[in-house]
């Protein structure tokens, strides 16, 4: 993933502590931006995907990760990702 449009942008893919909503918001939208031009974005996705990670990756965020069936070993939020299913 040396092609990434995301380096040096950590702050948009994984939440401070305490993030609130609407903040959330912004940021994954901002997020969802760079992955949108990013020239590795199915590999980026389906290594999240594979691995169980946290945070947004790929274009998706942990939600919608969920909802596709790639549960993480340990969810951070679990009663959000709960909702999400």
């Amino acid at each position: 993933m040396a092609d990434r449009a995301c380096s040096g942008e950590t702050h948009l893919f994984f939440p401070p502590p305490a993030e609130r909503p609407r903040s959330r918001f912004k940021r994954e939208a901002s997020a969802r931006a760079v992955c949108q031009s990013c020239p590795v974005l199915l590999e980026c996705r389906t290594y999240a995907r594979i691995h169980h990670e946290h945070g947004f990756w790929g274009g998706e965020t942990e939600e919608q990760r969920v909802q596709a069936g790639f549960v993480p070993a340990h969810p951070v939020g679990a009663s959000r990702l709960s909702a999400a299913v």
